[in-house]
């Protein structure tokens, strides 16, 4: 059974990493908010303005940390306890982008989030 203190790690870790994509999604959308319209891009174009853009190293810091953080809380937990709460980015990231970028959520998108936590909470006992 996991205690209190290790579910809160592992839960900080999923928003780690949902804050890290939240990110790539603000880079994304700066770099096709700079684009014009009227000019192709080939991939070593797009690769160099991705790499000329502040959002995305703030991104790759996050991961960063993220990575770091995985590794000492896999130091204290068994895998097939621990990576189930990852599934919680795929709650969390729509959360954040339904407040952030103002996207919107389906009423099947609510069901299948209520299902991931319940199995989640069923894994942590």
């Amino acid at each position: 059974m996991l205690s209190y203190l290790q579910i809160l790690q592992l839960i900080s870790f999923s928003l780690l990493m949902s804050c890290g994509q939240i990110l790539f999604k603000k880079t994304a959308l700066s770099l096709a908010g700079e684009r014009d319209p009227d000019i192709v891009y080939g991939v070593v174009e797009g690769f160099i303005r991705a790499l000329s853009n502040p959002w995305l190293y703030l991104a790759l810091i996050v991961y960063a940390f993220a990575t770091l953080f995985w590794l000492y809380i896999l130091q204290r937990i068994p895998l097939p306890q621990a990576y189930p709460f990852t599934a919680l980015a795929m709650v969390i990231v729509p959360v954040f982008s339904l407040i952030i970028f103002g996207d919107k959520l389906s009423y099947s998108y609510w069901m299948g989030a209520l299902l991931i936590i319940s199995g989640i909470s069923i894994i942590a006992r």
